[in-house]
């Protein structure tokens, strides 16, 4: 019995490239003992996970380094007055 595969592979993206480029990518491919579709798969999924991932909110981080340094400021002249006395 064959076994049927989760996710079916059917869809196609297609490149145009020069055919120096085509063979040179080809070739380091073949060298490397990979395939052309595992390299351009891994790059996708490794896209589609960055995307994924959150963006820092910058505003709030303005805010917090701002607020830091505040803390800093009240801890400094606290040991200087300690250290006056």
């Amino acid at each position: 019995m064959v076994k049927r595969q989760a996710n079916k592979l059917n869809s196609q993206i297609i490149v145009r490239m020069d055919d120096e480029t085509k063979e040179a990518f080809m070739s380091k491919v073949q060298s490397e003992g990979k395939t052309a579709s595992e390299l351009i798969m891994g790059w996708i999924r490794s896209y589609i996970a960055e995307e994924r991932q959150e963006r820092p909110d910058l505003s709030q981080m303005h805010t917090d380094v701002e607020y830091l340094k505040q803390q800093v400021d009240l801890i400094q002249n606290e040991l200087l007055g300690k250290s006056a006395a």
